[in-house]
C-alpha cells in the first residue's frame, strides 16, 4: 500500500519554526502522529539541516569536546547532513572518566565531568552527602532538569547519557499516541505492566518512570510491576564486577552500606523463578481482558509468557493490548517462536518488536512491513565499518549505524552506535517516508572501538580536553 504523502504546514518564522521541530516536534506536526512519517524526504531533509544547525551554533562552542572535536576537524559551519559526520562521537564517550572516581566516589569530579557534556550549570551542586551512585543520581534528578541515563555496568564502569526531564516527557507523549486508542482522554490512565524493578535510572529503567507518570498517570492502581523495589545502580555496578571477578564475590570489596541490598538482590535472584510465576497468575486474574501497554526486554518477556503458559494462562489480556519487545537476545539463547509464545500468553494477535537504545530518545515499533522507521527528530547516519565515512543517503545501505538526535538542546546528539544495520531511505509499502533499519539488527563484535569519521587522532585530543577538565 501506497500513500500520498503530508505536507507540514508551511514555516511562519523560520527561525522560531525550526527551534520548535527539534524542541517539540509533535507540536510542529500539529500532534499528528501519521504526519510525522509522511513529510516528503527531501522536505524532511532540509529542515533536519537547519535544525542541525541550530545545535552545532547552540552547543559546539559550549560543550568541550564538541569543540575540540570540530577544531580538530576544521569544522566550523554545518552545511549538509554528512558534514556532521566527523563529530559524531563514540558512545564511550559517555564513560570517558577515570574509573577510579566511580569506585572511590568520587562524586565531585564525576559532576566537573558531566559537567563537561552538558550546557546545565552543575557548579553549585554540593555533592558532599552523596555516599554512593544512587544518592549521586538522586541530587541530581531532584536539583537539575537532567535525567542521567546509566548503563549496566558490564565494562567495569557506567555509561551516563545527559537527557532531560523534558526529554523523556516528550517521548512517552507520542508513545502514548501509539499506545492508547484515539479518542481517549488525555488524562485517563492505561493499565502499564512492568515485569521488573518498580524504578530505577538504567536506560530502560527510565522508561518505567515515564510509563508510570505518562502512561499510568501515576495511579498506583494501573502500574503493575514484577518488583515493588528500585533498581539500584550501584548493585548493578557490583554485580558487573563479581561477574568480572568470574564470581568469585572474594575478589571484589563490598562496601557495607551495599551488604543489606546485595543479600536483598540475590534472594531476589534466587526467588525470580516463583516470583515470576504468582506476578503472572495474579495479573491473570486481575487483569483478565483488559487493555494493557507493556515493554521489556525480549528475554524478559519470554520468561513471563513462558511462566503464564507453563501454568495454563494463555489470551491473558485484551486483543488490543501492545506489548513492546525490544534490546535484542542480549546473548541470551531464545526459541525461534519465542514472540509468537508471548503473543499466545498475552493474547495479541502479535508483539510490537521496538528499536531503542539508551543514547537516543526514540522508540522505534515495527512498521506492518516490518521495518523501524526513524523518527523525524533524528538523523540517521550508516558509515563505511572500514573507514567510517558516511554512506549515501540513497537506496539500502548497510554498516555501522549512527544517529543524531536533535531534541538533545543540552548536550550532543550525534553519536556513533556498535551497529550492524541496513538502512532503507526509499519510500515504505507500508506509505511512510522517514527511513526505516531493516530487521535483522545485529552487533560488531568491536562496539568499543573508535570508527566514527572523525580519525582517532582527532577524538583522543578533544577526550584530552575532557579528561583535563575532569582531573
Amino acid at each position: 500500500m501506497t500513500t500520498t504523502p503530508v505536507r507540514a504546514r508551511p514555516p511562519r518564522h523560520p527561525d522560531q519554526d525550526v527551534r520548535q521541530f527539534a524542541d517539540d516536534p509533535l507540536r510542529w506536526f500539529g500532534g499528528d502522529r501519521e504526519g510525522m512519517h509522511r513529510l516528503p524526504a527531501p522536505e524532511l531533509a532540509a529542515l533536519q539541516l537547519a535544525a542541525l544547525r541550530l545545535r552545532f551554533t547552540e552547543l559546539a562552542d559550549r560543550l568541550l569536546v564538541v569543540g575540540a572535536l570540530a577544531h580538530e576537524q576544521h569544522i566550523d559551519a554545518i552545511s549538509a547532513l554528512d558534514d556532521a559526520a566527523p563529530l559524531l562521537l563514540p558512545h564511550t564517550v559517555y564513560k570517558s572518566y577515570p574509573a577510579s572516581l566511580l569506585s572511590q566516589g568520587r562524586f565531585d569530579q564525576l559532576t566537573r565531568w558531566i559537567s563537561q557534556l552538558t550546557t546545565v550549570d552543575l557548579d553549585g551542586l554540593d555533592t558532599d552527602g552523596c555516599d554512593s551512585v544512587d544518592a549521586w543520581l538522586t541530587l541530581i534528578d531532584d536539583r537539575t532538569r537532567l535525567r542521567l541515563a546509566h548503563s549496566s555496568g558490564t565494562s567495569g564502569t557506567m555509561s551516563f547519557v545527559p537527557h532531560t526531564a523534558e526529554q523523556y516527557s516528550l517521548l512517552y507523549e507520542i508513545v502514548r499516541q501509539d499506545t492508547v486508542p484515539p479518542g481517549t482522554p488525555p488524562d485517563e490512565p492505561v493499565h502499564v505492566v512492568w515485569p521488573s524493578y518498580r524504578s530505577g535510572r538504567s536506560g530502560i529503567a527510565r522508561h518505567a518512570t515515564a510509563m508510570s507518570e505518562q502512561l499510568a498517570r501515576h495511579s498506583a492502581d494501573h502500574f503493575h510491576t514484577l518488583d515493588p523495589g528500585h533498581l539500584s545502580a550501584d548493585l548493578m555496578l557490583l554485580a558487573a564486577r563479581v561477574k568480572a571477578a568470574s564470581g568469585r564475590p572474594g575478589q571484589v570489596e563490598i562496601p557495607a552500606a551495599l551488604r543489606q541490598q546485595r543479600d536483598h538482590y540475590l534472594a531476589r535472584c534466587r526467588s525470580a523463578p516463583q516470583d515470576m510465576r504468582r506476578f503472572t497468575a495474579d495479573l491473570a486474574e486481575q487483569l483478565r481482558g483488559e487493555r494493557i501497554v507493556s515493554l521489556s526486554l525480549w528475554e524478559t518477556y519470554y520468561q513471563w509468557a513462558r511462566a503464564g503458559l507453563d501454568q495454563g494462562i494463555d489470551g491473558a489480556f485484551a486483543p488490543d493490548s501492545v506489548l513492546m519487545p525490544g534490546g535484542g537476545t542480549k546473548g541470551s539463547a531464545l526459541p525461534r517462536d519465542w514472540a509468537a509464545d508471548v503473543a499466545r500468553f498475552a493474547g495479541v494477535p502479535s508483539v510490537r518488536l521496538c528499536y531503542a537504545m539508551v543514547e537516543l530518545i526514540m522508540l522505534s515499533l515495527v512498521c506492518p512491513a516490518g521495518a523501524y522507521h526513524v523518527e523525524p527528530w533524528i538523523v540517521p547516519y550508516v558509515l563505511d565499518p572500514g573507514t567510517g565515512k558516511p554512506l549515501p543517503r540513497q537506496g539500502t545501505v548497510r554498516g555501522r549505524a549512527a544517529f543524531f538526535d536533535l531534541t538533545a538542546d543540552v548536550y550532543w546528539g550525534g553519536f556513533v552506535t556498535g551497529d550492524h544495520v541496513a538502512v532503507d531511505y526509499g519510500t515504505c509499502p507500508c506509505g511512510r517516508t522517514t527511513a526505516r533499519v531493516e530487521p535483522g539488527i545485529s552487533r560488531f563484535e568491536d562496539d568499543d572501538k573508535i570508527t566514527c569519521a572523525a580519525t582517532p587522532e582527532a577524538l583522543d585530543d578533544a577526550l584530552e580536553y575532557l579528561a583535563d577538565a575532569t582531573l
